[in-house]
């Protein structure tokens, strides 16, 4: 029992990774070969709420498969995974294998303890979520600190792969139905806005992961702290500040304590939270590779309550 030999993108995200029965049994096939307990094929627990084929097997491990045309995603989350291996304070799975069935990549890790942040993030206070973007912030800070290494040719390459973003801005944001306001300004604001950035920059790596979908916390009546990281499927070298959209975006909702919050703990002196900061921020969302407001918006409202670009940036973050 094999994977297809081909499959259509489309296809594969509306269809065959929501069905696990079409998948269970060349995923389970896969597993009784390749994973270190055959028998936990009977304890086969299938995720259908991430981008590739994913199942728990038993309480201590995680299999992911992934399609062909995300080969890329497998590259780096190996990659990735075995780099950042004992040098972070946090929890992250531990590689154990990987290879190529067919067509299809796989690899084999540990599972972690907890669930996903986005779980619980909705009950929670708002000192509680301020506490947790303090933590989420640190962590940034200290996965940055680690050296790049050999990580330094995971592609995409930061300079190319930027170009292209600022090229393809418009067209874009044109497609996920953003409003005129913005289609029509969009091209203007970047070519302004980017002197902001400086062309020299310490690169690190990013793992675009710390998202409520990709953070652990044990679900205890008082969450404190984050107990885990998955996912590194999209991590990339570039500028640091690339990494911070996703908190901003999906769990700061334009609070300006959160805001405060996640940088403080990144290590942002009150003075640099400033203006420069947040135009900074809106250049690099607008060009990010999965930017899409309308999708990670999390205020209330949302684009319904602005007008242009510049207001849009001061309701994200609302930076004096």
């Amino acid at each position: 029992m094999y994977f297809p030999s081909a499959i259509d993108p489309d296809d594969f995200d509306r269809r065959y990774r929501l069905q696990s029965e079409l998948w269970r049994e060349p995923f389970l096939a896969l597993w009784r070969e390749k994973g270190p307990d055959p028998a936990l094929a009977a304890r086969f627990q299938p995720f259908t709420d991430g981008t590739n084929l994913i199942a728990a097997l038993g309480e201590a491990w995680i299999m992911k498969v992934f399609p062909p045309f995300l080969k890329h995603q497998w590259v780096s989350e190996w990659r990735v995974m075995q780099h950042l291996a004992g040098q972070l304070q946090l929890p992250i799975p531990q590689y154990y294998a990987s290879g190529v069935q067919g067509d299809w990549p796989y690899i084999i890790m540990s599972r972690l303890p907890g669930v996903t942040l986005e779980n619980v993030w909705p009950r929670l206070g708002n000192l509680a979520k301020a506490a947790l973007l303090q933590d989420i912030g640190r962590i940034m800070s200290r996965v940055h600190a680690v050296p790049v290494g050999h990580l330094m040719d995971l592609p995409p390459a930061w300079t190319p792969f930027f170009a292209q973003q600022i090229a393809h801005a418009r067209a874009r944001h044109t497609r996920l139905g953003m409003p005129r306001w913005f289609t029509d300004s969009v091209d203007a604001f970047v070519q302004k806005a980017l002197p902001l950035l400086s062309g020299s920059f310490q690169p690190v790596i990013l793992t675009g992961e710390y998202t409520p979908f990709n953070l652990l916390v044990l679900d205890e009546p008082e969450v404190t702290r984050i107990a885990g990281m998955i996912d590194f499927g999209d991590a990339m070298i570039g500028t640091p500040e690339y990494d911070l959209l996703g908190p901003l975006l999906f769990s700061c909702e334009g609070r300006p304590n959160l805001v405060k919050a996640l940088l403080s703990g990144y290590g942002y002196a009150e003075a640099d939270q400033n203006r420069t900061l947040r135009r900074r921020l809106m250049l690099l969302q607008i060009l990010h590779r999965y930017s899409d407001f309308r999708a990670q918006l999390r205020i209330p409202g949302g684009l319904d309550r602005v007008h242009s670009i510049e207001e849009l940036e001061e309701l994200i973050w609302p930076l004096p």
